[in-house]
């Protein structure tokens, strides 16, 4: 077979950091700016990253986009809250099995691993460590590098090709949001969620042909990996 990128998302998809990332979010928004009442919707914002979100909100309140310091301040806080956040609940969890298929598609002849999440850098790498997943030797692109998800994946496979030093003509994007799935259908990329109940039935109406609750089933989740099919268009080489 052909080798094949496998890109994760990080929140809800290897951390079981949703809920912590949004408090810690909303929270921030309070204290560095005063702001309150924030829609909290992210599906109603342009696109669901971080630095689109801060943006967007920004926006809304005060009329101008953030200055960078104004967004590098807002940064030190959220991950401040974050590390507070995660002493608090013991650490960040994995998404079960999420160790041990990242050790799986590592050693594997058949995968190559990158990392496009939403978030920024100094956030996505934190909840990586304290999950005590790898983040050594693979390429990741994260809100830093673009407002969008369509770009960060791009970006993403980019930097992967340039890594790994080869041409990926299939890409299998893994999320857990609905946002995930959209910008994965755009990108031309094909997806695996992992999500349950609403989430996953979610995901389903999007038109996921995969859903796992997470990466316990490990074989289930290679199967789909292998049967994944490449979308047409999004990407030109």
């Amino acid at each position: 077979m052909k080798m094949k990128l496998v890109m994760f998302d990080i929140d809800g998809t290897l951390t079981e950091s949703n809920s912590l990332d949004h408090e810690s979010y909303l929270q921030a928004l309070h204290e560095v700016f005063g702001f309150s009442g924030i829609l909290s919707d992210w599906t109603s914002y342009t696109h669901v990253t971080d630095a689109c979100i801060l943006k967007e909100v920004y926006q809304s309140q005060l009329g101008h986009v953030p200055s960078s310091r104004e967004v590098e301040s807002f940064q030190k806080r959220f991950l401040e809250l974050l590390i507070d956040g995660a002493k608090a609940r013991d650490g960040v969890k994995a998404v079960p099995g999420a160790s041990d298929i990242l050790k799986k598609l590592l050693a594997s002849p058949d995968y190559e691993v990158a990392y496009a999440g939403g978030g920024w850098s100094a956030s996505a790498i934190f909840k990586l460590k304290s999950a005590n997943l790898t983040t050594e030797n693979i390429p990741h692109t994260f809100s830093d590098d673009d407002d969008s998800r369509e770009g960060i994946m791009a970006i993403a496979r980019s930097r992967s090709e340039a890594y790994y030093r080869r041409f990926f003509a299939d890409v299998v994007y893994v999320g857990d949001g609905i946002w995930d799935i959209i910008s994965a259908n755009n990108s031309g990329y094909s997806f695996i969620g992992i999500a349950s109940g609403d989430e996953a039935q979610a995901l389903y109406k999007e038109g996921a042909t995969y859903v796992f609750p997470n990466y316990d089933d490990y074989e289930s989740f290679l199967a789909a990996l292998f049967t994944a099919e490449q979308k047409g268009g999004g990407y030109n080489s």
